[in-house]
């Protein structure tokens, strides 16, 4: 499979697949981060496997100082190409079709090899997969799930 020119089916098949942090506790490191009541910006990484597939993704989250602005992703190790990547109060985003997503408008990014650039294109969240965006720890908890990223258990 070239992570550089995925079809749709193989993202589905991909974003549908089960994943696992690489590290023991991977997935805690990031919840302590998140839920310690601090305004710092937030910058943190795990490496997340795909076995099945046999890939390697980094599961990245981003908070600026601006605490109400953040962003996630899943990103391929090899290439840093974003498979999927959620954007919380985001600026402006025009998609290459010409249609536009305002400023604050919340969004998700799933890889389309229809251009170039894989992200270029950003749907609006659903508020039945995303009900509560104005809580990052939330936002987490929803993504992971849609992109299907387990703790190991036993």
């Amino acid at each position: 499979m070239d992570t550089k020119d995925l079809s749709p089916k193989e993202v589905e098949q991909l974003l549908n697949s089960l994943k696992f942090p690489k590290k023991v506790l991977g997935l805690q490191e990031i919840w302590d981060k998140l839920t310690k009541l601090e305004l710092d910006s937030i910058k943190s990484s795990t490496e997340i496997i795909d076995e099945d597939n046999d890939i390697l993704y980094i599961l990245h989250i981003h908070r600026g100082r601006i605490g109400d602005k953040y962003s996630m992703h899943l990103r391929f190790k090899d290439n840093n190409i974003h498979i999927a990547r959620v954007d919380i109060n985001p600026p402006r985003h025009e998609n290459p079709d010409g249609t536009v997503l305002e400023r604050g408008q919340h969004h998700i990014h799933i890889y389309s090899n229809s251009y170039k650039k894989r992200d270029s294109i950003a749907y609006v969240l659903s508020p039945a997969e995303f009900p509560n965006v104005s809580n990052i720890v939330n936002v987490l908890e929803s993504f992971i799930h849609k992109i299907k990223i387990e703790e190991r258990t036993g």
